[in-house]
C-alpha cells in the first residue's frame, strides 16, 4: 500500500512530470506501432505509414525523455542557471581532482582559492583566525567569537551559490550607526555562530548556504592573538596593530603558546596531495597557522608537493625590503625543515602606473633572487603569475594553472623516483 502511495505522488498537480512521461510513453507506443517485428499485423495495415510513425515516435521519445531529464533536474537543484553538463562534469571530473590544502589568510588565499575550484572540489582552505582589526576585530571583540573576516572571503571564492549571494556577503555597510564598516558575511556568520552555539558549526552551516566546492576550517577554535618581537627588542601585540610600528620584525608568535589546532585539519592534511602556503600576509597571515602546535609537524611527516607561493609585492611594516629568499627563511626560522619543498614567484612584468601606486604606501617589488632561492634546497618555478587590472596581486587563474602544471609535470615524476629508492 505505501509503495502504491508513492507511486502516485509521481502524478500529483505542479510536478511538471506526467506530461513528459505521457509524450514519452506515446514516443514508445508509435515506435513499437511502426515495428514489423512486434506488430506485424497492425504494419500491414500502415505499412504506408510506417516512416511517419516511426520518425513521430522517435521525436516524441526524444523530446519527452529530455524534458523529463530537465523536469528532475530543475526540481532538486537549487542553482538552475548551471547548465546540466556542468553539474556532471563537476560531480565526475573535479571530485577526483588532486586533493588540495591551501593554508593563510588575508586576500591571499581566497584569491588562490577562486582558480583552484576549477581544477578539483578537494580543497581544505586552513584559515588564520588571529585578526583584530577592522569588522572582524570588531565583532571578536563585541561577541567574543573567532574573526570572521577571512572566513567569509575563503567561503564566497568557492562558492557555488548565485552571483547576487555572493554580492551579498561581500556587501560592506557605508553608513548607519554601529552597522558602518561591517560586511553582510562577518554579521550572518556572527549571527550563525549565535544560533548554533559555536563558530565551527556556523561556519558549516554558511557552507551550506553558499553552496562552496570543499571546506573553509579555522585553524584553531581558540582565540588567538598574535606577538612581534622586533630588531631593537621591543614587542607589540595584535594582528592589525604590528605592522603599524613599521619596524623589522625578529619573530613572531601566537598567545596562547599552547593554543590548540582544529583536530579536523589532521586528516586533510594526511590526505593531502598538494599543500599550499600563501600568498598573503607573512607574519600575520601565513605564519598565525603554522605556529599552532601540531600543524608543522605533520606537514613535514607528509610527502606531497608543498609549495610556498611567494607575494609579488613587499607589505609595509612586516616585509620592507624582503627578497624571495627572505620570505623562506622566516617561515624556516620559525617552523621546522622540510615543510616546503617548492615555491612559485611571479616573473611577470609589473606595469610602472601601478609601481608608483604601491611606492606610495611603501610596497615595493619582491626581488626574485633566483641563486640563493636555489641554494635552500627547494625547487623554483617562475612564470608570469601576476594580475595588472587595478593591482599586483596574484591571478588566480594563471596561479592555479601552474601549481596544477608543476604538480602534474614535477611532482607526480619526483614521486616515482623517491618511490622507486
Amino acid at each position: 500500500m505505501k509503495k502504491f502511495i508513492k507511486f502516485i505522488k509521481w502524478f500529483y498537480p505542479g510536478l511538471k512530470i506526467k506530461r513528459w512521461i505521457t509524450l514519452w510513453v506515446v514516443g514508445l507506443v508509435f515506435i513499437l506501432v511502426a515495428s514489423p517485428q512486434v506488430f506485424t499485423s497492425i504494419y500491414l495495415v500502415l505499412r504506408g505509414l510506417y516512416w511517419v510513425l516511426f520518425i513521430i515516435g522517435i521525436g516524441l521519445f526524444i523530446v519527452g525523455t529530455a524534458y523529463l531529464i530537465r523536469s528532475f533536474f530543475e526540481a532538486i537543484y537549487p542553482h538552475k542557471e548551471q547548465d546540466l553538463i556542468d553539474i556532471i562534469y563537476e560531480k565526475r571530473f573535479l571530485a577526483k581532482g588532486p586533493k588540495i590544502v591551501a593554508i593563510g589568510g588575508g586576500t591571499g588565499l581566497s584569491t588562490i582559492l577562486e582558480g583552484l575550484k576549477d581544477y578539483t572540489t578537494n580543497i581544505t582552505a586552513i584559515v588564520a583566525v588571529a585578526d583584530e582589526g577592522g569588522s572582524s576585530g570588531r565583532l571578536r571583540e563585541e561577541f567574543g567569537i573567532l574573526p570572521p573576516g577571512d572566513i567569509r572571503n575563503c567561503l564566497v571564492s568557492l562558492a557555488q551559490a548565485p552571483q547576487l549571494m555572493r554580492d551579498l556577503f561581500q556587501y560592506r555597510f557605508k553608513e548607519g550607526e554601529g552597522m558602518k564598516g561591517h560586511s553582510f558575511g562577518n554579521i550572518f556568520i556572527t549571527a550563525m555562530t549565535q544560533v548554533t552555539g559555536s563558530f565551527k558549526a556556523a561556519v558549516e552551516e554558511s557552507s551550506k548556504v553558499l553552496a562552496i566546492k570543499g571546506r573553509v576550517i579555522p585553524s584553531s577554535l581558540d582565540k588567538i592573538r598574535l606577538k612581534a618581537e622586533y630588531d631593537d627588542g621591543s614587542t607589540k601585540e595584535g594582528e592589525d596593530k604590528i605592522p603599524k610600528e613599521e619596524k623589522r620584525i625578529k619573530r613572531i608568535s601566537i598567545l596562547p603558546s599552547d593554543a590548540k589546532l582544529n583536530p579536523e585539519i589532521l586528516e586533510d592534511i594526511r590526505a593531502a596531495e598538494i599543500i599550499i602556503f600563501g600568498p598573503g600576509s607573512l607574519f600575520t597571515s601565513v605564519l598565525p597557522n603554522l605556529l599552532i602546535e601540531g600543524i608543522s609537524e605533520e606537514i613535514v611527516r607528509k610527502e606531497a608537493l608543498k609549495i610556498y607561493i611567494c607575494n609579488v609585492m613587499t607589505q609595509n611594516g612586516e616585509t620592507d625590503g624582503f627578497t624571495a629568499t627572505d620570505h623562506f627563511k622566516v617561515i624556516e626560522a620559525h617552523t621546522k625543515n622540510g615543510l616546503i619543498n617548492a615555491c612559485l614567484v611571479n616573473s611577470g612584468r609589473l606595469e610602472y602606473r601601478l609601481l608608483l601606486k604601491y611606492a606610495q604606501e611603501k610596497s615595493f617589488p619582491v626581488i626574485f633572487d633566483r641563486e640563493r632561492l636555489k641554494k635552500m634546497g627547494v625547487a623554483v618555478f617562475e612564470a608570469d603569475v601576476v594580475s595588472r587590472d587595478n593591482y599586483l596581486r596574484h591571478n588566480s587563474k594563471e596561479v592555479a594553472r601552474e601549481i596544477i602544471k608543476i604538480y602534474n609535470n614535477y611532482w607526480k615524476k619526483r614521486w616515482k623516483e623517491l618511490k622507486k629508492k
